[in-house]
This record gives structure tokens, sequence and C-alpha cells, in this order.
């Protein structure tokens, strides 16, 4: 009986992600200290918009772990091809390059 309680309640609180279609935005709010001199705020990552165009083999486990906060998402590794600065992603003609910094910086939270 507990067996389906517990199994009736996970489903009951998966079933808003699941219908939700994807995970929404990600705030990647690490480096506060470096955002903070560059006068930045947080990065908000529209994931279900990237979802509609990628799929999750495209970027999962080849360029992000997927597990919340395993990725040590900076400028500088962008800037070196990895993560967002990935040759498949920001880095190349499918997608607006790096430096538009307001495209992913929320600069509402930059004066934190």
């Amino acid at each position: 009986m507990v067996r389906l309680v517990l199994f009736t309640l996970c489903l009951v609180l998966a079933t808003p992600a699941l219908s939700s279609g994807g995970l929404g935005n990600i705030v990647i709010d690490n480096q506060v200290a470096s955002k903070k001199k560059a006068g930045v705020g947080p990065v908000v990552f529209p994931h279900t918009r990237h979802e509609e165009i990628y799929k999750c083999a495209d970027c999962h486990p080849k360029i992000f772990v997927d597990k919340r906060g395993a990725n040590k998402i900076t400028m500088k590794l962008n800037m070196d091809k990895q993560y967002c600065g990935s040759p498949n992603c920001h880095n190349s003609p499918r997608a607006f390059p790096l430096f538009q910094c307001e495209k992913c910086h929320n600069n509402a939270s930059a004066s934190r």
C-alpha cells in the first residue's frame, strides 16, 4: 500500500514538469564576484527554447554534464570554445555571438 501511495505521489508531482514542455529558464548565478566586476547579472538560459531546436544528446553529456551545479561555466571557458562557446553553439554561425552579453545576462541583478 505504501508503494502504491509513493508511486501515485511521484506521478502527480512529475506530471506538471512533463507537461510543461521543458525545464524553462535556468538561472546560472555562479561567479558572482566576476559578474559584479563586469557589471552583468546572472545568465538566464532558456532551456525550453533550446529543447525546441536541439536534441538532448546534442549537448548532454558532450558539452554539459546533465547535473545541476556540475558545469563550472565562466566567460573565459566560453571564449576558450567550451560550454556555450562550443564550436557548435555560440562560437558558430548557428547562433548569436558570445559578445552580445545582454542576450544572456540579466543586468537587472548586476548591482547586487
